[in-house]
C-alpha cells in the first residue's frame, strides 16, 4: 500500500528530511586562491626557500595556457553533450536523452567550477610574483640610492 509518508519517498525522507535542500556549490574561485596561498605559505615556511622567477613565470605560463586552450577545448566540445535528440520517438529514446543531457549539463558545471579555481589559482600566483618583483626592485632601487649597484 503506498500513500503519503510509504514507500520510496518516506525512505527518502527519512535520509534526509522532507523537503531538504541540496547544499550550495562551493565557491570554487575562493578555494582556488585559498589553496594557491596554502600552496605558497607550505613552500616558503621553512625558510631555505627562494623566489624562483624563471620557475613561476613557467607555472603561471602553463596554467594560463590550461585555462585558455584546454579548458577552452573541453567546454566547446562539452557543449555538444546537452545537445543530443532522442534516436526514435519512444520512451527509452526521450529517457536515453534526458539523462544524457544532464550528464552533459553536470559536466559543463563541472568544467566551469575548474575553471574558476584555475584562473583564481593562477589570479593568486600573478600577485604572489608580483610581490616579490616589486620587493625584489626596491631592494635594488635602496642599493642604487647608497651606490652600491648602477
Amino acid at each position: 500500500m503506498t500513500g503519503p509518508g510509504s514507500g520510496p519517498q518516506r525512505v527518502n525522507d527519512q535520509n534526509n528530511g522532507p523537503g531538504q535542500q541540496a547544499p550550495p556549490p562551493p565557491n570554487y574561485g575562493e578555494l582556488g586562491s585559498g589553496q594557491a596561498k596554502a600552496d605558497f605559505a607550505s613552500a616558503s615556511a621553512n625558510g631555505g626557500w627562494e623566489f624562483d622567477p624563471v620557475a613561476m613565470d613557467a607555472v603561471i605560463k602553463s596554467l594560463e595556457d590550461c585555462v585558455d586552450t584546454d579548458f577552452r577545448r573541453a567546454q566547446d566540445e562539452a557543449s555538444w553533450l546537452t545537445q543530443i535528440k532522442p534516436a526514435g520517438d519512444e520512451v527509452g529514446s526521450h529517457g536515453y536523452t534526458t539523462a544524457a543531457n544532464a550528464s552533459g549539463a553536470a559536466y559543463q558545471a563541472f568544467l566551469e567550477g575548474a575553471r574558476d579555481y584555475t584562473t583564481s589559482y593562477l589570479g593568486t600566483l600573478k600577485q604572489i610574483r608580483t610581490a616579490y618583483q616589486a620587493q625584489d626592485q626596491a631592494a635594488i632601487d635602496a642599493l642604487r640610492q647608497i651606490g652600491k649597484v648602477d
